[in-house]
């Protein structure tokens, strides 16, 4: 008998679309979908879906505000935010570690194919920099931030430490991130944060502030709730700009990859960097450079066995030195991205199955 594959998720997120579309082209049967929302009212339904030997698969819960504010509110958020209003991480993270472990009770039957551990340490960003030392792979330094602007400027002025980026310790997709330059006469901000009657909105274009008092307010917004500091490690660029590269390791093997060249200190394609051959890219900083991109990236792999899809955001400074800057647990939507005439959702069916797309 065919295994099945069950999915936490919302049915009709683009992501789901997705993954159907690619279940269709292998000709098996559409997943069987629990609705985020009916796991978190009672998660024990989730014992009688499926059986022993077929595939769990949990999606992001993040894209759907529903969701989001209803892990928020299991860690302890009782606030309410408006559209495109910065979602402060840290009571998100605390209800997305009480939803997998409720998952994970109710699930014995089931192969998880992103083990709950892997996404919760990929979700932190202070664990994931720890988790990548200790497997010797070369990330940016990276350590937990304080609480007020006035220390972490104390902080950087003690360490003289002038360019580094603060980012929120549970976000993602940019959101929040913010490229600081810190002299102790002069100051420069950069991110896709604007404030809009003192709230923090999240834009897809780049900010620059230069004035201590908006830096100020911007970068305590976000160390309140938790973040990290990472050393900024300039980019090597391309024709087009500073640039990396989102690799995506599936079962342990490399798949799709794309570089993403921007204009500024932040790159991520949303805030509509441009794609770029990754190959391409890599190869313009120097020979042999992709190689040990795509070593590293499988250095990253092997450290998260079991973990079907990993999206992993890597850079290389002048020198062609690869440093691993973040991973994604749910990297995977690159759409129409392909590698052996495949997208992300074919590879992973057809790692999950063995069936071609």
């Amino acid at each position: 008998m065919t295994r099945r594959l069950v999915v936490v998720a919302e049915p009709d997120d683009k992501r789901a679309r997705s993954l159907d579309a690619a279940m269709e082209r292998a000709g098996l049967c559409r997943p069987l979908y629990v609705p985020w929302t009916d796991v978190l009212r009672d998660p024990s339904q989730l014992q009688h879906i499926g059986s022993p030997g077929d595939f769990l698969r949990v999606e992001s819960p993040g894209s759907d505000p529903k969701t989001w504010h209803l892990l928020a509110q299991r860690g302890g958020f009782d606030g309410t935010l408006t559209d495109g209003q910065w979602r402060p991480g840290r009571a998100f993270f605390v209800g997305l570690q009480r939803a997998l472990a409720d998952i994970c009770r109710a699930t014995p039957q089931l192969i998880p194919t992103h083990p709950a551990q892997h996404i919760l340490t990929m979700t932190d960003k202070l664990w994931c920099a720890q988790h990548l030392q200790q497997h010797h792979i070369a990330t940016p330094q990276t350590d937990d931030a304080p609480q007020s602007v006035e220390a972490l400027r104390a902080q950087l002025h003690k360490q003289r430490r002038y360019a580094v980026f603060v980012k929120p310790r549970w976000g993602s997709s940019a959101a929040g991130v913010m490229a600081y330059r810190f002299r102790p006469n002069e100051e420069q901000l950069i991110t896709t944060a604007r404030l809009v009657d003192g709230q923090l909105v999240n834009e897809k274009r780049l900010h620059v502030y230069r004035d201590s008092a908006s830096i100020s307010v911007l970068l305590q917004t976000i160390l309140s709730d938790g973040a990290v500091v990472q050393r900024w490690i300039p980019k090597a660029a391309t024709s087009g700009g500073p640039f990396d590269v989102r690799v995506l390791m599936i079962a342990g093997q490399l798949a799709q990859r794309v570089a993403r060249v921007g204009n500024g200190a932040i790159t991520n394609l949303h805030i509509d960097a441009k794609r770029m051959s990754a190959e391409e890219a890599l190869d313009s900083v120097g020979p042999h450079v992709a190689d040990r991109v795509y070593s590293v990236c499988q250095q990253v792999a092997d450290s998260f066995p079991g973990q079907l899809v990993l999206g992993i955001d890597v850079m290389v400074d002048a020198a062609g030195r690869p440093f691993v800057i973040e991973c994604n647990a749910w990297g995977d939507y690159l759409p129409k991205l392909l590698h052996h005439g495949q997208d992300s959702y074919d590879s992973q069916v057809h790692a999950m199955f063995g069936t071609a797309a």
